[in-house]
């Protein structure tokens, strides 16, 4: 199976989960996975909470593809969507710190909150994991996931024990703290290349490790 095949059983999955918001005739479809090629080394998984409202291009490119999965990709890649401050913000930082190659960028869950708080229920995120995004992240040969904010951070530590789990803070949050860790991270990349080398304890387990702990305190 590829991701490809993956995203066709995303848009039509049929759960309806507790929380979520679909609504195919607006075209808000369960969405994400999306595959962002590039050309360097060190492949990566980017893991977030949820997508994010779906705007009004959006559902309407989605409806004019007739909510055709690939419709999904190929927004992300045509759109300016790779571009706005979620993405970008994190894919520099990524890049910063080695991970040059190929980004799966996606979520515990796919579909966006029926609320307006962006909490989704503990066991909407159960059931969307073990349904896509375990699945995902076995088809996606990369050993190191970039988890977005600290539910996206707990939740793969404890789902992924096989793989080295970075944790980061939300790229969209409102109090400054993923530049801060950006800054510190472009100011003493070197320290943070050292850390992510190290991917097992004295027992020899892969380990998670949020990047927030690193960060250089002022004098």
């Amino acid at each position: 199976m590829e991701i490809e095949d993956l995203r066709k059983e995303l848009v039509l999955c049929n759960n309806n989960c507790e929380g979520i918001k679909k609504n195919l005739k607006e075209g808000i479809i369960p969405r994400c996975m999306n595959l962002e090629k590039r050309n360097g080394k060190n492949n990566s998984i980017v893991v977030g909470h949820n997508p994010g409202k779906c705007k009004k291009e959006e559902k309407e490119y989605y409806l004019k593809n007739n909510l055709s999965p690939d419709s999904v990709q190929t927004f992300f890649e045509e759109s300016e969507l790779k571009q706005k401050p979620y993405f970008k913000r994190t894919r520099d930082l990524i890049t910063k710190l080695g991970f040059e190659g190929d980004i799966l960028w996606t979520d515990l869950a796919k579909c966006e909150c029926s609320g307006k708080n962006g909490i989704l229920p503990i066991q909407t995120l159960r059931v969307c994991i073990n349904k896509f995004l375990r699945k995902e992240i076995n088809i996606f040969k990369s050993q190191v996931i970039f988890a977005l904010g600290n539910k996206a951070f707990n939740f793969c530590a404890l789902s992924f024990p096989d793989h080295f789990i970075v944790g980061l803070y939300h790229p969209s949050g409102s109090y400054g703290d993923f530049h801060r860790l950006k800054n510190d991270v472009f100011n003493n990349t070197r320290k943070y290349v050292d850390l992510l080398s190290k991917r097992k304890d004295t027992k020899e387990n892969i380990i998670a490790i949020h990047l927030s702990k690193f960060i250089e305190k002022k004098k």
